[in-house]
């Protein structure tokens, strides 16, 4: 397997500003230490920064051991007060973000771009994509995409600088329509939200008359991706699914898999990543789950140093046949703080759930909501594929019980499941909402 075009345009910016021969491990720590060193001094410009930085130099970073006695930023410090993160005037921001809060204060951030920020993203989106498409092949963006900048516009002049058609049909809220639009366009890879996706798998196996109907690509994004769902679009679609890890802060992408499709080549360039203890702050051992934290380089309007993301994943070796230099994420499992905890570190994730749940052969979607008294209840709400074939709840709880992990946790713990009701329609599956577990009191 070859280096890809993605892998080849961070060579090629790294050699330009090392002004070395090739890249290997210690030509990108060189490259990542300056970086981290611009970043410092320009976030050292915003109001919030010059304070926490107050006696920081640059300077004095040389190396990762002395980065990490920096302090995290956290998002609360961004919900509070996102002025004082900006590094320019707000004449000089193109694009304002915000992203309304899943806590209880309901408290937003918002995250700025310059017009050089977003071309970083654009950038990053065109040479991401040359890893799943080829020029000439016409990609539908199932994202929203009607305003200027938005992730969807972003993608589709990404994919046209690319050589490659970027049509953006916005959010699915109409899945016979969705699949009427990619067999009517001739379509040949769709991006989109992870469950959407996966509710145009389960309509075309469902319906003969998108029998014949096959994608050469597929990418999951915009939240954490469940296996299970990818194994289902995969067999609906007859084509390989890749997945992208991103987010606002990041400036929309992170990292995007190769075709060996075995985690995320993290977007080195301009994204410093870690993996830490969520509890001690400290950097967990290597292969160890762990808190994502980031640093962005080459940010203009907001810049962000060791920002704790809040999602779970850990890194795995860096021995991908196409690279043996940049950092690989495996997949993310789920949020920090969403968590349903025991003692001896054991939890229950959302993830968990979607893995079992999202292998139902009639199950379309559903919700989970915490119930803790004395025990703790999973009420789950399905939502068939087919109302009219009952679900066999009986067999849903045996593969709780039989599940490795979650079927001991249960006993121990005295888990019982609730199936609660049938539904028509889970709001939070539609538009950009994040999966997450419901209502734990």
């Amino acid at each position: 397997m070859s280096k890809t075009m993605y892998e080849k345009w961070m060579e090629d910016i790294i050699l330009e500003e090392t002004g070395g021969k090739d890249v290997n491990s210690e030509i990108l720590k060189q490259y990542q230490i300056k970086e981290i060193r611009k970043t410092i001094d320009v976030a050292k410009k915003s109001k919030y920064y010059g304070e926490v930085l107050k006696y920081i130099r640059s300077e004095d970073i040389k190396d990762f051991e002395d980065f990490k006695k920096l302090p995290f930023t956290t998002p609360k410090a961004l919900s509070d007060n996102p002025k004082s993160f900006l590094c320019t005037n707000l004449e000089e921001i193109s694009r304002i973000v915000t992203i309304n809060s899943s806590g209880t204060t309901g408290i937003s951030k918002r995250i700025f771009f310059t017009e050089n920020d977003l071309l970083r993203t654009k950038e990053f989106f065109r040479y991401g994509m040359l890893n799943l498409v080829k020029p000439g092949q016409r990609v539908m963006i199932l994202m929203p995409g009607s305003s200027p900048s938005s992730i969807g516009d972003l993608l589709k002049q990404g994919l046209d600088a690319a050589g490659c058609e970027g049509i953006i049909y916005g959010p699915v809220f109409d899945t016979e329509d969705a699949l009427k639009t990619i067999k009517v366009n001739q379509i040949d890879c769709i991006v989109g939200i992870p469950v959407q996706v996966f509710y145009l798998a389960k309509l075309k196996s469902s319906n003969p008359k998108y029998k014949n109907l096959k994608l050469k690509s597929v990418l999951l994004s915009a939240d954490y991706v469940p296996r299970a769902i990818c194994e289902e679009v995969h067999k609906a679609f007859n084509c390989p699914v890749f997945t992208h890890y991103g987010m606002t802060e990041m400036g929309y992408g992170g990292g995007v898999e190769c075709s060996a499709l075995n985690g995320y080549h993290m977007r080195d360039v301009d994204i410093y990543t870690e993996i830490i203890d969520p509890l001690t702050g400290e950097e967990v051992t290597e292969g160890s789950y762990g808190e994502v934290v980031i640093t962005t380089f080459k940010r203009e309007g907001m810049p962000l140093i060791r920002y704790k993301t809040g999602d779970m994943a850990r890194f795995l070796k860096n021995d991908c046949l196409c690279n043996y230099v940049f950092k690989r994420l495996d997949y993310v499992t789920g949020r920090v703080d969403e968590n349903i905890n025991f003692k001896e570190g054991r939890f229950i994730s959302i993830g968990m759930l979607d893995e079992i749940m999202f292998k139902i052969d009639n199950l379309l979607d559903y919700k989970v909501v915490i119930e803790k008294d004395k025990f703790i209840t999973l009420n789950l709400s399905i939502m068939p594929v087919n109302k009219d074939i009952p679900i066999n709840y009986k067999n849903i709880e045996e593969i709780f019980e039989n599940d490795k992990y979650l079927g001991p946790l249960i006993k121990t713990e005295n888990i019982s499941i609730k199936f609660t009701e049938t539904i028509d329609n889970i709001d939070i599956s539609n538009g950009m909402k994040k999966r997450k577990l419901l209502n734990w009191r």
